[in-house]
């Protein structure tokens, strides 16, 4: 988990610097191995706190292009602040998950930590790229990388084809049908 330390904490910005490793922190996909990692900021002011920084992790991916394994590094923003107020904590408990997860989080007055795992989660996640091509593969087109399947050259196979015909078909080339 990903918490931060806010008991006995007063009014201003102190650095965050916590890790944690995927396996636990609930939900989180099995693309990211290692640990999580968050260096930022957290400032209050009242019963506000607001923590803003950088969550990074790795990921072990499948090459889309040639299946081979590599590891993605992840870097994402974050950006989020907690509300301290029991009243409204008390009356969310009954409401619905989509009012639980809204912008500002709202906190016991009496927590002792900032939950962030969530957040860093839930970013981390959209942040895995949508087409997974290894590094070394990156800057090459599929042509490069597999001249053999290229367009180019399965035309060249088909016209030589197209040129080898079959003896047997010879009879029926010199029908006409008018």
């Amino acid at each position: 988990m990903l918490k931060i330390m806010i008991q006995g904490i007063k009014d201003g910005e102190y650095d965050v610097d916590i890790s944690s490793p995927t396996s636990a922190i609930e939900g989180f996909f099995p693309e990211f191995i290692g640990d999580v990692r968050f260096v930022g900021k957290l400032r209050i002011l009242g019963k506000r706190y607001t923590v803003v920084g950088i969550a990074e992790c790795d990921a072990q991916l499948t090459c889309d292009l040639s299946l081979e394994e590599f590891v993605e590094h992840i870097k994402v923003e974050i950006a989020t602040s907690f509300f301290a107020n029991n009243e409204l904590y008390y009356s969310i408990q009954d409401l619905s998950k989509e009012l639980k997860d809204a912008e500002v989080h709202i906190i016991h007055e009496d927590e002792k930590y900032l939950d962030i795992s969530d957040d860093v989660r839930q970013e981390l996640a959209i942040n895995l790229p949508m087409r997974r091509i290894a590094p070394k593969y990156r800057d090459k087109s599929f042509d490069e990388i597999y001249p053999q399947y290229s367009a180019a050259h399965t035309q060249k196979d088909k016209k030589a084809s197209q040129d080898e015909t079959d003896e047997r078909w010879g009879p029926l080339k010199k029908l006409k049908l008018n």
